[in-house]
């Protein structure tokens, strides 16, 4: 794989982090479709990058849920990116 896929997917993996953090408080069930359709990326790739999330701690597979570990990262993606919006 090279970088510029590498990078891809870890863009894609940390939206996906972001979006479980959404969904979680919308109490809004995660599924890969909801999950493909909440981030505009392919079902697909979505099927692909949890396991590797949840071999990464970051993710529960089987209920499609953020662990502690991935709540704590995605909490903290989202409050960088509110202070970036804010001080723009």
């Amino acid at each position: 794989m090279n970088k510029q896929n590498e990078a891809s997917d870890e863009q894609r993996a940390l939206l996906l982090l972001e979006t479980l953090y959404e969904l979680g408080r919308g109490d809004v069930p995660a599924t890969p479709a909801t999950l493909a359709e909440w981030t505009d990326l392919p079902e697909a790739a979505v099927r692909d990058l949890m396991p590797r999330l949840d071999a990464q701690g970051l993710v529960d597979l089987g209920t499609c849920r953020l662990t502690m570990q991935g709540l704590v990262l995605a909490v903290t993606l989202a409050g960088s990116r509110k202070v970036a919006k804010d001080a723009a």
